[in-house]
């Protein structure tokens, strides 16, 4: 046995053990909202019925029972921004909430018979929830806000 085995000195085999151990614990708490601060109040299913509006003609109105109704959202045909302009008119879309747990990223999920929309973003809190779709291309330039109206 060398004088730097680390048989002559247990307590370093420990401390290499404890801090992995330690931060995945944390991590997994962390994770899980059982440690660290709690995530802001996110809007809910319930919260977010109601008319919305994105101030350029657009307006969705999402109901209790799932239903929707689309008037004017752009949307791209192509999936790459080359068919952005069209406008979605559907009174028989239907909806639902995708909700992420931690709550970083809800997101609602609008059929039409324009064809499904990408996921769009939630934001806001219960009582003033925001609805952030894209027309083309994902970027942040691009996103149009639905406001509670």
């Amino acid at each position: 046995m060398g004088t730097g085995s680390w048989r002559s000195r247990p307590w370093l085999l420990w401390a290499l053990l404890a801090v992995p151990a330690a931060a995945t614990i944390a991590g997994a708490g962390t994770y899980a909202g059982a440690l660290g601060p709690q995530d802001p109040p996110k809007p809910g299913r319930a919260d977010l019925v109601g008319r919305y509006e994105d101030g350029e003609g657009g307006v969705v109105t999402l109901r209790a029972d799932g239903t929707a109704e689309v008037r004017g959202i752009e949307y791209d045909l192509y999936d790459d921004g080359s068919g952005v302009g069209k406008r979605c008119e559907d009174d028989a879309a239907t909806w639902f909430l995708e909700e992420t747990r931690p709550r970083w990223h809800n997101a609602v999920n609008v059929f039409n018979d324009c064809g499904f929309f990408q996921p769009w973003d939630v934001d806001g809190s219960p009582s003033d929830p925001r609805i952030v779709y894209y027309a083309g291309d994902p970027a942040p330039d691009t996103g149009r806000v639905l406001t509670r109206r």
